[in-house]
């Protein structure tokens, strides 16, 4: 019984120590740092506060609309017939193919 009276108090000294040094100033400023700071004061509304983002994430963000707006131009550009007027009825096609055929001729 008396071993593991021992053995309970040593892992509870263990336990709180290492309680202890997490709860440091300097691991809690790592963490905080980590987690939202570092990106100046900020913007606060109602509580919420708003900080600057990241140039590298403004970059991004550019170049995601860029890609997105010159996908849709593409796109229109090949295919702005069947957006404006419609797709082609089947039987259109048929009549397409055969005038194709007769000025081959």
């Amino acid at each position: 019984m008396a071993s593991r009276s021992a053995v309970g108090a040593l892992a509870s000294s263990v336990v709180r120590r290492a309680m202890m040094n997490n709860s440091s100033s300097a691991s809690l400023t790592q963490a905080r740092r980590f987690a939202a700071g570092g990106h100046g004061p900020g913007q606060t509304y109602a509580g919420l506060t708003l900080h600057e983002p990241p140039f590298i994430y403004k970059a991004l963000g550019q170049l995601a609309g860029a890609t997105m707006w010159f996908w849709v131009f593409y796109r229109f550009y090949h295919d702005g017939d069947a957006f404006i007027n419609g797709h082609d009825s089947h039987w259109m096609h048929d009549l397409i193919e055969e005038e194709k055929k007769k000025l081959k001729a």
